[in-house]
């Protein structure tokens, strides 16, 4: 899908602009000319990433001038990509108090506002607001930069509604779930087992990502106490594994001895050129004492690999398949679904899934079942609800159907990913953005699917 317009790049040639005439006619502007130039190098830093940095010197610019509608904006949108909604919702809404009413500008505030509605789940004011922002925009402009889709989806999240749709899914842990993002929950042993990812402060090395300011990832485990009736982390499992960068399991097998897990220290040891994705091994099950990167430059790239999973051929085969996502082809449609067949240990050549499988969006967190009949994933470019939405494929003679959205008993308008499915026990666990208090985070969460009418679902 196409990126929603970014007002942030015509308000820096405004502000340009402004500060040339102003420093040229006026010396006494001197004071508004540097706001401008403040906000603008703000700008500059969003569009790197550096979402912290430029909140940080739009601070400093709104002591010097607390008018200011773009300062308000900018600080909104900022807050916004750092799933900080209320404090982006309370800069939208003075900005808007503050606008001098310019169209191009009111449409980006409404598009903010109809954003962070959505995400709080207040669905008709998000649709209000997307709808003023398309009127505002024109019918050609508001499809290019994917109102439509996002009024679509609201609509959608309201039918069911309307419907009497009831979302299934319970928190995993009370304990688990912290105002840190965990996610990637991969439920072994019966349910007595629990591997997952989390960005916290005792992460290995204490390293922060300079472009959110979070903690680099770790991989967990955790073994349910019967009598605590709880999680109880094992602090010793990765001990010798977590590197001081990114590191996420993905994939467990049944037997507990081999598992896929995604390394990236391109910014911390700098082992890793990207992302790339190892093979996790033990001589005890989930006893994990081995990681090695796989070796074939159809698979690990300089670009970013990871999430990946396996299954057997569904096919029929004797060997084995394995799901994972890149951004190799990110230019043309974002972030892919690959496959790659392994056959006595080796593995072949990767492959883009079909095109009506990887949207023009992203696709991310696959999971294969076992037998390899079914695919679940997450996209962003695919209809549903809003954010990432969890999607299935199932494989019918060698071939993949199209994918099917979970509906909202799964999904929510925010990121819902890192979905698995036992077939035995119609159990499912699952990554999804909530609130936390004041903050927003990834939390882990269960959903038993047994009373539902998924084909992948196991009948007594």
């Amino acid at each position: 899908m196409k990126k929603h317009i970014n007002i942030l790049i015509a308000l820096g040639c405004l502000l340009s602009s402004q500060l040339a005439y102003a420093q040229k006619d006026n010396p006494n502007a001197i004071d508004k000319a540097s706001v401008n130039l403040m906000v603008s190098k703000s700008m500059e830093l969003y569009d790197l990433g550096r979402l912290n940095d430029a909140i940080a010197l739009l601070k400093k610019a709104e002591l010097k001038d607390t008018a200011n509608w773009k300062i308000q904006y900018c600080m909104g949108k900022c807050f916004y990509d750092l799933t900080s909604y209320y404090a982006a919702e309370e800069c939208a809404n003075r900005a808007f108090e503050l606008i001098n009413r310019l169209d191009d500008a009111e449409a980006g505030l409404n598009e903010l506002l109809g954003n962070i509605n959505h995400r709080l789940g207040l669905v008709d004011a998000a649709a209000m607001h997307f709808k003023k922002t398309a009127q505002i925009m024109g019918a050609k402009a508001a499809k290019n930069n994917d109102i439509l889709v996002y009024i679509e989806q609201c609509e959608l999240a309201l039918a069911d509604s309307k419907a009497g749709v009831i979302n299934v899914r319970k928190s995993l842990s009370a304990t688990l779930n912290t105002i840190d993002d965990e996610y990637a929950p991969i439920l072994t042993r019966d349910g007595k087992e629990l591997f997952f990812t989390a960005r916290k402060a005792e992460t290995t090395g204490n390293n922060i990502n300079p472009d959110d300011q979070k903690h680099y990832e770790d991989m967990y485990h955790a073994i349910w106490d019967e009598s605590l009736k709880d999680w109880v982390v094992q602090s010793s499992t990765f001990v010798d594994l977590n590197t001081n960068g990114f590191d996420a399991l993905s994939y467990v097998s049944e037997d507990g001895l081999y598992g896929l897990c995604t390394i990236n220290t391109s910014a911390a040891e700098k082992t890793t050129k990207s992302s790339d994705i190892f093979e996790i091994t033990s001589e005890t099950p989930f006893r994990w004492s081995a990681m090695d990167v796989i070796k074939n430059k159809s698979i690990n790239t300089d670009y970013f690999e990871g999430s990946a999973t396996q299954s057997l051929d569904p096919n029929g085969g004797e060997g084995e398949i394995m799901v994972f996502i890149t951004d190799r082809k990110a230019e043309d449609s974002g972030m892919d679904m690959f496959f790659v067949p392994k056959t006595d240990g080796t593995w072949g050549s990767a492959k883009a899934l079909p095109k009506n499988i990887n949207s023009l969006g992203d696709e991310t967190t696959p999971y294969l079942t076992n037998d390899g009949k079914f695919l679940f994933f997450s996209s962003n470019g695919l209809p549903g609800y809003g954010g990432y939405d969890i999607y299935y494929c199932q494989n019918i003679d060698g071939n993949w159907s199209s994918p099917v959205n979970l509906g909202m008993a799964v999904n929510s308008v925010n990121n819902d990913t890192h979905f698995q499915f036992n077939t035995k026990t119609n159990q499912a666990v699952f990554a999804s953005i909530c609130q936390n208090g004041d903050y927003f985070s990834y939390d882990v969460f269960q959903a038993d699917l047994s009373k539902m009418s998924y084909p992948f679902i196991t009948k007594e």
